[in-house]
């Protein structure tokens, strides 16, 4: 069984680790790790929008359908505002995405923070959405197999990878507090 090492090796390229052929700068390594992590945490952002927006569409599409009383649950004044507030908090995220990438393309000081908030506000925005559109369906929507029921388990993963919310906020944190000191 080939693992590691023996796979470059396997490859044709070089060994990894050697002294005369460093990979990037010498000790650069960790502030190269963070900027690989300023580019990954939109494109974290950008995926779980995808998740929230399929589910946003659910639930427009089950509340003009399903019937209440007589008439659509749309018409009924929360379910439509909780839409109309789901629908705003994800076009938010988006813009957070969009703007995260293009400090990232543009070499942004700020890119980490940028990116942090990106990450952070559409991993939070698309739990909540995902949560919103059960409550709009109704408990069908937990069941094996629905839409739903597989959006609300996988949206909590990016929750956690390329760093937590709480790891994001620290990064915020941290951001802001250095600029306050140079201003």
């Amino acid at each position: 069984m080939l693992v590691g090492a023996d796979v470059v090796r396997t490859a044709g390229l070089p060994a990894l680790g050697r002294q005369e052929q460093p990979l990037g700068e010498v000790d650069g390594g960790f502030r190269l790790a963070m900027r690989t992590l300023d580019l990954f945490r939109p494109s974290v952002g950008a995926s779980v929008i995808g998740m929230a927006q399929a589910a946003l569409d659910a639930a427009v599409a089950h509340a003009s359908n399903r019937q209440a009383f007589g008439r659509p649950i749309r018409e009924f004044q929360a379910v439509s505002h909780q839409l109309a507030e789901m629908a705003t908090r994800l076009e938010a995220a988006r813009a957070l995405v969009y703007a995260a990438a293009e400090a990232y393309d543009r070499g942004d000081q700020r890119v980490a923070r940028r990116s942090a908030m990106a990450k952070l506000f559409a991993t939070e925005t698309a739990q909540q959405v995902i949560d919103a559109a059960i409550q709009v369906h109704g408990a069908v929507a937990l069941e094996r197999g629905h839409l739903l029921e597989h959006l609300y388990r996988e949206v909590r993963a990016p929750r956690i990878y390329e760093g937590t919310s709480e790891i994001q906020r620290e990064i915020i944190a941290r951001d802001l507090f250095r600029q306050a000191a140079k201003d």
